[in-house]
């Protein structure tokens, strides 16, 4: 696998496409975060990319940091096969893991109607262009008349695309492809329909403001604990309203994911912190539930406060033994920990809750049960894979 990259410019008005913003970052940090994510270890810059701009991102970024060396400096890019990447030009991670897979001399696909190609140089082609490259000198004619008379491998995939920044106008095509790629492989379809399509603008700000991850999931952690307040007030007009703050609350928990990515500022404590914040919501949300059920139907808070250590439980072996992608694959169990079961009972409260309050008790002891049924399951079957 090639695990060096190089960003070249390929024609002269390209340093101008380079330096446009997208999700308030230059173009060409955003190709250098693509690259890094799509793990190359090593991404050689022309010094002519270098700006405040550039450097500020730099800044917010400890991997792309680490990454990065300015092609200028003694031996900055070794003779090895090398991803060579358009710095005005944006492609998927994904799409850079695969073509990084594949032998010296391949060529993205989609690249090859423009003249700009993204390949993996082999080492006599690295050198024939090693001096353009680093006066940051225009490549993309020469890189295209070599391809031409060279056997090249081209390389696609399922979803995969190329966006060559000129402007505006492709500026603003290449930030929507970049939103459109900042899902999770756990995300169900109501995550789609409803929480990604509000909490990409929410992403937005947060990256032309430069507010980071781990605020939007405090953020997040303090909106699902009013929303649970709001519950508590066990009135039929708090219960909608809890649920409109609960949502809130949902969406911030999926921009800070979506702000980690768009920075590459995901790290081991952020995602400690969300997974806490999240297990601490849906545990005081259950006890909420329970003194609502109480206050409407009388009975209800001893099942809410069964229900909040089930959850609680549930969340520190969810962390341990992580729920598998929402795959075809998935099996039941895993698809349990989807936020739509918890969607869907907090809906049915709502409901009961103006309509026929006194069914909320027996509502509780349902989602009582359920909740221990989940972990314990989860145990058994941990225990059944052993050896």
């Amino acid at each position: 696998m090639t695990t060096q990259a190089a960003l070249y410019v390929a024609s002269a008005d390209d340093i101008e496409g380079a330096r446009l913003h997208l999700a308030g970052r230059p173009v060409a940090f955003r190709t250098l975060l693509a690259a890094v994510r799509a793990g190359v270890q090593r991404v050689g810059v022309p010094p002519v990319l270098r700006s405040p701009d550039f450097e500020a991102a730099l800044a917010t970024s400890p991997r792309a940091r680490a990454a990065l060396v300015w092609l200028d400096a003694p031996d900055a890019l070794p003779s090895a096969p090398t991803l060579l990447l358009p710095a005005a030009a944006l492609v998927p991670a994904t799409t850079l893991t695969r073509l990084l897979g594949a032998a010296p001399g391949a060529v993205l696909a989609e690249s090859l109607t423009t003249d700009a190609p993204v390949v993996i140089a082999e080492v006599d082609l690295l050198e024939q262009v090693r001096e353009p490259l680093i006066m940051g000198a225009p490549l993309g004619d020469s890189l295209v008349h070599t391809l031409k008379e060279r056997e090249i491998e081209p390389v696609t995939g399922d979803e995969s695309w190329y966006v060559r920044v000129r402007g505006p106008r492709t500026a603003a095509e290449a930030e929507r492809r970049l939103y459109g790629d900042l899902g999770s492989p756990i995300d169900t379809r109501l995550d789609v329909a409803l929480h990604r399509r509000l909490s990409r603008p929410v992403s937005r700000t947060a990256v032309t403001l430069g507010i980071g991850p781990n605020v939007i999931t405090i953020a997040s952690g303090v909106v699902g604990l009013a929303a649970a307040a709001i519950f508590s007030l066990s009135t039929p007009a708090t219960l909608v309203l809890g649920l409109l703050v609960y949502i809130l609350a949902v969406v911030l928990d999926h921009a800070d994911g979506e702000v980690a990515r768009l920075t590459l500022t995901e790290s081991a404590f952020g995602e400690w912190l969300d997974a806490v914040i999240d297990t601490v919501v849906h545990t005081t949300l259950a006890l909420a539930l329970g003194v609502a059920a109480s206050h409407l139907a009388g009975a209800g808070l001893a099942s809410g406060v069964v229900a909040a250590a089930g959850i609680l439980v549930g969340g520190i072996i969810g962390k341990i033994w992580p729920p598998a992608p929402l795959t075809a694959s998935r099996n039941l169990l895993d698809r349990l920990t989807s936020r739509d079961g918890f969607y869907a009972m907090l809906t049915l409260f709502v409901l009961l809750g103006v309509a026929r309050p006194t069914l909320l008790p027996s509502l509780m002891l349902i989602v009582a049960a359920g909740t221990h049924i989940y972990w314990l399951a989860r145990i058994l079957v941990l225990v059944a894979r052993r050896p």
